[in-house]
């Protein structure tokens, strides 16, 4: 059959060609449309991956690989450390304290050895765990180091003429006198700059339980070396007497370390209750076993102080808490007056523990002491414990039923 157009001509080649175009360009667009979108995204897409080569290509990888690094770095920081890691970390921060502590006791021997007496004071540097929950070790005052206090000017001086081998000239002998080295206000000023050597020193005398310790926790008092004896030698009184105060404690009904408050209020209790005159079933002898043995306690010797600022002559001692002192100001014929502490005095320890006696006495004692308040917390918690049961089984408890 022939093929003719609308008008009835024959389609000649050329027009047998056109059709055929005009009919592929309908059957084109009638395509479905979720198909020609799907074809378009993905040539999209094959658009829009970036080509990377030459310069750019190394310096991507390059990232790569640092990003790599830093990710097994961070979580090589975050891996458990190994028991050996911290056995050797341990170890070195203990040499490097020790270290410290050496250096200060030689400075502290080269001033005591050079100078004349009466151009430094001694005193003794104590330190305590001022928290709820303190160090069984550092429960009370614990003694760690003498500490000197040197006029500055005179020690530099003999350092320097010393170094080229004369001897101080007398014009230039401008000594301080003993009387006039405000020592505790010195030792104020400076031990945030010594918070090392302190810390050092609390740990050669307590442990490594201080490590744990955060210095801002950390309480320190002085006193000078004659006040420090006299607490030495009365706790020393009250270990040599201590069976008569477990027995006056046992009388009384306390702990011969209990508070001072603690025990006078329950003296006053039994000395109320076992009077002969308002108690038929007491006697004069037990009513006079309860005040010898309270007596006793009370430290009416001086030497049974419950806290260590308590022990030997309370009048006598000079221990004063830093906390108290003013490190800027001393006090000059009366008046009070700015002092430039650091320009005029040199500040040195020295660890107790050359003196093993003071070391296994004061440690024993507040170890002692803070068994004893753990104790005693741990049973006015469990009463108050079992006070709220109660309350709360008595407010739960149900209504009697009116008959």
């Amino acid at each position: 059959a022939t093929c003719r157009d609308n008008q009835g001509a024959p389609l000649t080649v050329s027009s047998r060609a056109m059709f055929a175009s005009s009919a592929l360009v309908t059957t084109q667009w009638s395509i479905p449309a979720g198909l020609t979108r799907a074809r378009t995204a993905r040539a999209s897409r094959a658009t829009a991956q970036p080509v990377v080569a030459g310069k750019a290509k190394k310096a991507a990888k390059a990232a790569d690989k640092k990003a790599a690094k830093a990710d097994k770095k961070a979580a090589a920081k975050q891996a458990p450390v190994s028991k050996q890691a911290k056995d050797a970390a341990r170890k070195k921060a203990a040499a490097a304290m020790r270290d410290v502590v050496s250096r200060q006791g030689k400075a502290y021997d080269r001033i005591v050895k050079e100078m004349d007496r009466d151009e430094y004071r001694e005193y003794i540097l104590s330190v305590r765990h001022n928290s709820p929950e303190p160090v069984q070790q550092l429960c009370d005052w614990l003694p760690i180091a003498e500490v000197v206090v040197a006029d500055k000017q005179a020690y530099e001086a003999k350092k320097f003429f010393r170094s080229v081998g004369s001897d101080i000239p007398e014009t230039e002998q401008q000594a301080v006198g003993a009387d006039q080295i405000e020592g505790v206000p010195a030792i104020k000023a400076k031990l945030p700059a010594m918070r090392d050597e302190a810390v050092g020193m609390a740990y050669l005398m307590a442990g490594s339980v201080v490590k744990d310790v955060p210095f801002e926790e950390l309480e320190f008092g002085v006193e000078d070396w004659g006040s420090f004896e006299m607490a030495v030698d009365a706790y020393e009184a009250q270990q040599s007497t201590s069976k008569r105060f477990a027995a006056a404690a046992a009388t009384l009904g306390v702990a011969a370390d209990d508070d001072p408050a603690d025990v006078k209020r329950v003296y006053r209790k039994l000395i109320a209750t076992e009077h002969p005159d308002r108690n038929p079933n007491s006697s004069q002898e037990k009513f006079n076993a309860i005040k010898e043995a309270y007596e006793l306690l009370s430290d009416r010797g001086g030497q049974s102080g419950t806290t260590f600022e308590g022990l030997g002559d309370k009048a006598k001692r000079d221990f004063r808490n830093l906390n108290d002192v003013h490190a800027g100001v001393t006090s000059k014929g009366g008046e009070m007056v700015e002092a430039d502490v650091g320009s005029k005095v040199e500040v040195v320890m020295r660890s107790l523990t050359i003196y093993d006696r003071i070391k296994t006495m004061f440690i024993a004692r507040n170890v002692s002491l803070g068994a004893r308040k753990a104790e005693k917390t741990k049973a006015s918690g469990k009463a108050a414990a079992e006070e709220e049961t109660a309350v709360e089984e008595e407010v739960a408890a149900p209504e009697p039923v009116a008959a």
